[in-house]
């Protein structure tokens, strides 16, 4: 007993400890024990109120078998769900390991998580990780436990701890990640059903012109995806301003599309996105800070923050560069057929282009 007791100990502090050994597994059971596992290690009870879980099922399908059911089998074990909102299903591959991360809401600048991974019939479960995201927080500790996993784990972690809008959340589930792209998309597609409503007979069309991971939330959020005609993608780098001999156009944030297909009219509205770099500076109390967004993963959490910060109008964020009337089906195909450019149909030529 000694000895059990002993190897127990010494496989906890080392981290990791395997949990199931079966080389088929029982896709509930090993839900069973992800959730038993967290719970003992997040020093938690199953009707902790503080909890949530991040995971891949009900995309993941190891040995083909569904996972859907987890999200029941997590419910019945603990106060985590779908309609809790604490219960966030991740984005990925079917061919992906299973996983979850746990993760529990000490309070303002603690965030405790469990990861749990489920492969070749094993259940392993990592020691607790304090994951919130402080300024200048490095994820070099979080890679070396969730692996490419952690900047989507992290992120979306902190994103339902910070209390984000629910729909947000999900979107970002969908996208795979909680970046400053797609929290944009939340101001967006505001600005679109609250400023650009459609009249009756009248269908959304958004062009991603320039796109960015803000146009998941909108496929998401307005409904718009490209199998019904709804969205439409063109490769234009998003920091790149269009200058026309008259006017140069910067921060340019898609375009959105009012069409009646009946009666082939409707207009086509070109949006700008000002970022408000220099006052999300200010936010964080360094003005003079210089920003790399690919190895400073923390300023996406951080922005994310800013964009919720205070609470007003999309306008704050997103207004209207220029609007197109659409006088006929013609003027919708110039915008949308292969080969168009509907940033030059909207703005005139630039030449340097």
């Amino acid at each position: 007993m000694k000895t059990f007791l002993s190897t127990v100990l010494i496989s906890f502090l080392l981290g990791w400890s395997a949990l199931a050994g079966a080389e088929e597994i029982n896709v509930e059971a090993a839900g069973q024990q992800a959730v038993e596992a967290a719970l003992e290690r997040l020093g938690a009870g199953p009707e902790d109120g503080t909890l949530a879980c991040l995971t891949n099922a009900g995309y993941a399908r190891p040995g083909g078998q569904d996972t859907r059911i987890l999200f029941d089998t997590i419910s019945g074990c603990a106060r985590i769900s779908l309609g809790r909102g604490n219960l966030l299903a991740v984005h990925g591959r079917p061919d992906e390991p299973l996983w979850f991360a746990f993760v529990r809401r000490q309070d303002d600048t603690h965030l405790p998580a469990v990861y749990v991974t489920v492969a070749a019939g094993r259940v392993r479960a990592s020691a607790p990780l304090d994951i919130y995201v402080a300024k200048h927080r490095s994820f070099e500790p979080f890679q070396a436990v969730f692996g490419p996993k952690a900047f989507s784990i992290v992120s979306l972690a902190n994103g339902w701890a910070d209390g984000m809008p629910a729909d947000l959340v999900a979107a970002a589930c969908f996208h795979d990640h909680f970046c400053c792209g797609v929290a944009s998309g939340y101001f967006t597609a505001r600005f679109i059903t609250d400023r650009l409503p459609l009249a009756e007979g009248e269908r959304y069309a958004y062009i991603g012109a320039p796109a960015w991971c803000q146009d998941d939330y909108l496929m998401y959020y307005l409904n718009l995806t490209p199998g019904k005609h709804g969205y439409y993608t063109m490769a234009y780098p998003w920091s790149r301003a269009w200058k026309t001999d008259q006017q140069t156009f910067s921060d340019l944030g898609g375009i959105v599309i009012r069409f009646n297909a009946r009666t082939g009219r409707g207009k086509a509205d070109l949006l700008r996105f000002d970022w408000g770099w220099d006052k999300f500076k200010q936010f964080l109390g360094e003005p003079d800070l210089e920003m790399d967004w690919k190895t400073m993963s923390w300023l996406h959490v951080w922005y994310v923050k800013y964009l919720f910060h205070e609470t007003g109008s999309p306008e704050r964020f997103v207004s209207v560069v220029k609007t197109k009337e659409l006088k006929n089906r013609a003027d919708m195909d110039a915008l949308v057929r292969m080969g168009a450019n509907p940033i030059e149909a909207i703005l005139g030529r630039d030449a340097s282009w």
